[in-house]
């Protein structure tokens, strides 16, 4: 990988990959920047694992452990949104949902702070023939949240269900030998082989539990019995936590699995708590006046225009990680003019970005004319192409050249989101437009996103530390792996870009196509860039044990004390 050489097969076997490996595996996979922000904590805030139950230090960057008297009890905890929609993990298009799943699943391997990677359901596994098979020896004795044991067919109908039903995760195993023909072996009940027609040495990293994988093991007989349609509402998985209710709209209720598997390092049963109360709450002051008035314990994400009162309120605690994430302005290109890449051009031309980020933001945010976030330091670049900066005149008169002075169009959003909506309609309509807001519920936003049922919206990538998650599912072509490709953008070329870069684990190569590809969006403007924005969380002093990490929210190693 660029200098670094070819990593050996033994290097990548378990049931420990040593950080130096480690490292080069996260940098072909465009993971580095998290070698700075995971100092306290594993990649998915996990305790992961070491032999058949332990964790070394319960995720928690120290080897705290509760007291008996301070084990139990409930967090609550409120997300802001208007509703959690779907937790089946193959599924999860938004990245607040996957912050609820991540206590309700596991992976094979996990990430852990000391960017080691560890096994999670799998205890150890060896990679072989050049790195084209991976063969897991899983975890004896786990059981899922209905008491069905944890198995490798369990293995097997995930990686085939993500795959057959072309799942939004199935993009992460496209190198997959298919599945029946070879590319998922059940050796026995706990030995699975994955097999790839290249070597594919970030495969690992792509197992392991988080935001954007494909391997987050799910439950065929849940599935079977309370149909797919219910276990996106209520899903069974072998995770910490498990869920007793589930109310769009309303809540859910976690409750700990008194089953699950890991232990803290003094040998004492994860999770600590009871169970976690999850409150929906898409008004930013009523979110932050809960957590101020004690009503909630955590906040998942901190309304930007209420940092300031988080950072002066007694007994709380703002949380902050680099954002690795990026948003854009998307226009639907269906939609008339913004079927103009001349107009698309002078649209992002016209919004001034730094303008944008002080007004929506509160100056909370990396403002940028690009995709990829300055977090991936390895293929981040100060210099981009300027195509889409800033420029008031050039923007009016490309505008004009398409035809498209004063266009009337709206910009679909959710009460959470609106300060954005009105800040950029405020510089559209200054540009010349006559913008609208549509406001609806998270429900019909992502119903209506996802039909292409809109004109524009501020949409993007979060949680996804590595440039092809970020880019792959929004660019390539929507019969072609573009799950989340609804500003339907069709270009050969970011299409055959995002397949040439996966097939190079070599770093640099990597690099000189990722920029490749980002310096041609820039150019064909699916979306006006914006920013990066920082990843914000708030705590109560009461609430122990959680390590923040960039985008993950996980709970099994928290306690609350009285």
């Amino acid at each position: 990988m660029g200098n670094s050489g070819k990593i050996s097969d033994g290097a990548l076997s378990g049931p420990v990959i040593d950080r130096r490996t480690t490292v080069k595996l996260l940098g072909a996979a465009g993971i580095t920047s998290l070698a700075g922000c995971t100092s306290g904590g594993d990649d998915n805030g996990d305790g992961g694992s070491g032999g058949d139950g332990g964790t070394d230090d319960g995720g928690n960057g120290t080897t705290d452990v509760p007291s008996d008297d301070q084990r139990g009890g409930r967090l609550t905890a409120g997300w802001f949104t208007g509703s959690i929609d779907v937790l089946d993990p193959p599924y999860i298009s938004v990245g607040q949902y996957f912050q609820v799943a991540a206590n309700v699943f596991n992976g094979l391997v996990t990430l852990k702070k000391d960017l080691t990677i560890r096994g999670d359901l799998a205890k150890d596994w060896e990679v072989s023939n050049g790195g084209k098979k991976i063969t897991f020896d899983l975890r004896t004795g786990v059981k899922f949240h209905n008491g069905t044991d944890f198995t490798a067919e369990d293995v097997k109908y995930t990686i085939n269900r993500t795959i057959s039903e072309e799942a939004p995760a199935a993009s992460k195993l496209g190198s997959l030998k298919p599945v029946d023909d070879g590319g998922v072996v059940v050796k026995d009940d706990h030995t699975v082989e994955l097999n790839f027609e290249e070597p594919m040495a970030p495969a690992l990293v792509y197992l392991t539990r988080g935001p954007g994988r494909a391997a987050t093991i799910v439950n065929k007989e849940a599935i079977e019995k309370m149909g797919a349609d219910q276990y996106k509402v209520t899903p069974v998985g072998t995770g910490p936590f498990e869920v007793s209710k589930h109310e769009i709209g309303s809540g859910i209720t976690l409750d700990a699995f008194e089953d699950y598997f890991e232990t803290d390092s003094d040998g004492n049963a994860l999770p600590y708590l009871d169970g976690i109360d999850i409150k929906p709450i898409p008004e930013p002051a009523t979110l932050v006046n809960a957590l101020r008035s004690g009503d909630i314990d955590f906040a998942n994400l901190v309304p930007l225009q209420n940092v300031k009162k988080v950072e002066s309120a007694s007994g709380v605690t703002k949380l902050e990680a680099p954002g690795i994430n990026w948003y854009g302005f998307a226009m639907n290109e269906r939609r008339k003019p913004f079927d103009s890449k001349k107009a698309r051009m002078g649209i992002a031309k016209s919004i001034d970005n730094q303008a944008y980020v002080d007004a929506a933001y509160f100056g909370n945010a990396l403002p940028d004319t690009g995709p990829i976030n300055k977090a991936t330091n390895w293929v981040w670049r100060d210099d981009k192409p300027t195509d889409q900066q800033y420029d008031p005149e050039a923007g009016k008169q490309l505008i004009k050249e398409a035809g498209a002075e004063g266009a009337s169009f709206s910009i679909l959003t959710t009460e959470s989101s609106l300060r954005g909506a009105k800040a950029m309609r405020q510089q559209l309509n200054k540009a010349g437009f006559d913008v609208s807001i549509e406001q609806v519920t998270s429900s019909s936003y992502w119903e209506r996103y996802e039909k292409g049922n809109y004109d524009t919206t501020i949409s993007g990538s979060v949680g996804d530390p590595d440039p092809e998650q970020s880019l792959w599912n929004f660019y390539r072509k929507p019969d072609d792996g573009g799950a989340w490709n609804w500003v339907n953008f069709e270009d050969d070329k970011a299409h055959n870009l995002l397949a040439e870069q996966r097939k190079a684990l070599d770093r640099d190569e990597r690099k000189k196509l990722l920029q490749e590809l980002e310096d041609h969006l820039i150019k064909q403007v699916p979306h006006a860039y914006l920013m990066h924005q920082n990843d914000i969380a708030a705590k109560r002093s009461n609430m122990k044990g959680f390590t923040h990490i960039p985008f993950m929210r996980n709970f099994h190693t928290t306690w609350v004390e009285e």
